[in-house]
């Protein structure tokens, strides 16, 4: 039987984007479900998401330029 080979896939930040956008419906989806903790703890996740690709950007836009 032939081993199939991975794909070694790496996100970009677009894929993340969508992702966090996906997961930010889902928090309001919480939010309107009464469920307001967890909506909560979601968006704080994504805030800090959010922050950590903002960091990745600029270090990658950094890195262009020099």
């Amino acid at each position: 039987m032939p081993k199939k080979l991975q794909e070694s896939k790496t996100a970009t930040a677009a894929d993340i984007e969508r992702s966090i956008q996906a997961l930010n419906k889902m928090a309001e989806r919480l939010w309107g479900d009464g469920r307001e903790v967890e909506a909560k703890a979601l968006l704080d996740a994504l805030d800090a998401l959010n922050r950590a690709l903002d960091r990745i950007r600029i270090g990658e836009s950094r890195r262009v330029l020099h």
